[in-house]
């Protein structure tokens, strides 16, 4: 099997995925609330019927110990034609990389295992553009391997840092990128400048979206996304995205 993303709002043709039948409340969710697996479950079914419904081959993991499974989009990223297999930071995390690496093997994909600390939701690529979330998920030294990795590769790409607030836990949860133009950011990035730069249209999301994760859409194409948040649904279609609300929020209890 072969892999390759160029931008991440590619046309989505495969997808990994896990049902979330470990939940636990996260560390970031204020309210204490308990989660109502029932709830999310039907929750879970909805985005799978929305991904099938569009097309998308979806491939599930088995479960595992780790109550943050269900959150795949962590556990790797593409980049061209290398699938990066993450190296989580929370040590109870690591073993969800294992279905991943057992998946290249039995696939025979292009891969590299990364030795230092870096999480699929810190790593945002827009064509030759990388942005890198350098939060408490993702370490400097990963930026260097990264740009080691792809240059070996004979890839050559401008990797941008970005400083972020750090319970936020990862970049794709305070900036987000619709298309080769147009981005989504919130004020809990240090270091904006260096972002905005590099587009010529820019979505601001209000705090207030937030803890609806209103910024962590799930791209389709450069057109059509899945969002977490009806009113920034609403903001986005007004902007001309095919944006599509889909609720999210038992899961989101458990801080993803």
């Amino acid at each position: 099997m072969k892999v390759f993303v160029d931008s991440d709002y590619d046309k989505l043709a495969q997808c990994i995925v896990v049902y979330p039948c470990n939940l636990q409340i996260g560390g970031n969710n204020t309210t204490k609330q308990q989660i109502d697996k029932k709830v999310a479950s039907n929750q879970y079914n909805n985005l799978i019927n929305a991904l099938s419904d569009y097309g998308i081959k979806l491939h599930f993991f088995d479960l595992n110990d780790s109550s943050s499974q269900v959150f795949s989009r962590d556990i790797g990223f593409v980049i061209q034609d290398i699938l990066f297999i993450s190296h989580m930071t929370l040590p109870d995390r690591q073993c969800e990389i294992d279905g991943l690496i057992e998946f290249v093997h039995k696939y025979n994909i292009k891969h590299h295992i990364m030795q230092n600390c870096a999480e699929g939701g810190d790593i945002l690529v827009n064509h030759n553009k990388i942005f890198i979330g350098q939060g408490n998920r993702t370490c400097e030294k990963a930026v260097t391997e990264i740009n080691e990795v792809l240059s070996a590769n004979n890839m050559s790409f401008e990797l941008i840092k970005v400083y972020f607030e750090t319970s936020k836990i990862h970049l794709d949860c305070v900036f987000d990128i619709l298309d080769k133009d147009t981005c989504i950011i919130s004020e809990d990035i240090f270091n904006s400048q260096d972002v905005v730069k590099h587009f010529s249209k820019i979505i601001e999301a209000p705090r207030t979206e937030l803890d609806s994760l209103a910024i962590n859409i799930i791209s389709l194409d450069n057109i059509t996304h899945l969002c977490s948040s009806e009113s920034f649904t609403q903001a986005l279609q007004k902007q001309g995205f095919n944006t599509i609300y889909i609720n999210f929020s038992e899961i989101i209890k458990a801080s993803g």
